[in-house]
């Protein structure tokens, strides 16, 4: 029984062999084959498959060998054919405009490819372009973070060198006022060692007080002028 041609998709035909692109395309009308050849016996198939023998009229074909007698069922085949020239122009034509029907869905996806790479590129482009100029306000931003910064650490690396001096003037300060602090020990020490009424708590020992526990210089004098002064202030406490 005939079928119907397939309708045209909308995809590409799969790529394959020669042989699979010939097919076998039937008429669209739904007509028998004894119709559309009305001089086709419509008992083709059930004679055809009947093996002739002129038996039990003679043993042979008469005379003839059976190498030269001819199969009558390719003979049979031969004359009658299934599809008419009609037939084979319309499977044709159907090839045909399924083949026009794959070029032009090809071209319409070859035409939307290109301009959806136009429209990728355009999109990447400008995606592109933001964002370098996003990343070069950027680096413009660090570039001026890491110059304040540089300045700052500069500034804490001087800063940090003047406290380092005054921090060293200042143990040195502290130990020039070991030398007073000495002698003024050593003076109440030998204060100590008088005897009877000789153990007068008068102002020179006063001064030495004063001196042994840290007192406030006088007249702004340095740890080193306070030592060189203890003298002449004890000699005037006494007078």
């Amino acid at each position: 029984m005939p079928t119907r041609g397939r309708p045209p998709t909308n995809f590409l035909p799969a790529i394959s062999t020669m042989a699979s692109s010939y097919k076998n395309r039937f008429p669209y009308y739904p007509l028998p084959q004894s119709f559309s050849l009305p001089w086709a016996p419509s008992a083709y198939y059930r004679t055809a498959a009947i093996n002739p023998t002129l038996a039990p009229f003679s043993g042979s074909a008469q005379g003839l060998t059976p190498s030269k007698t001819l199969p009558f069922v390719s003979n049979r085949t031969s004359l009658f054919t299934r599809y008419t020239p009609d037939d084979w122009y319309r499977s044709n034509l159907t090839n045909y405009r399924e083949s026009e029907t794959s070029r032009h869905n090809s071209e319409n996806l070859r035409v939307d490819t290109s301009r959806l790479i136009q429209d990728k590129y355009q999109q990447t482009k400008k995606t592109q372009t933001e964002s370098t100029k996003n990343l070069g306000e950027r680096v413009n931003d660090i570039d001026f973070w890491k110059s304040e910064l540089c300045h700052e650490l500069d500034e804490m690396i001087g800063e940090t060198n003047a406290l380092s001096d005054m921090k060293r003037r200042l143990e040195r300060a502290l130990a020039e006022t070991e030398a007073p602090l000495q002698v003024a020990q050593e003076c109440l020490l030998h204060r100590e060692k008088r005897m009877g009424i000789d153990l007068v708590h008068d102002n020179v020992e006063k001064e030495l007080f004063t001196v042994q526990q840290g007192g406030p210089a006088r007249g702004g004098e340095g740890p080193g002028q306070q030592a060189d002064s203890l003298p002449h202030r004890l000699t005037s406490a006494t007078t």
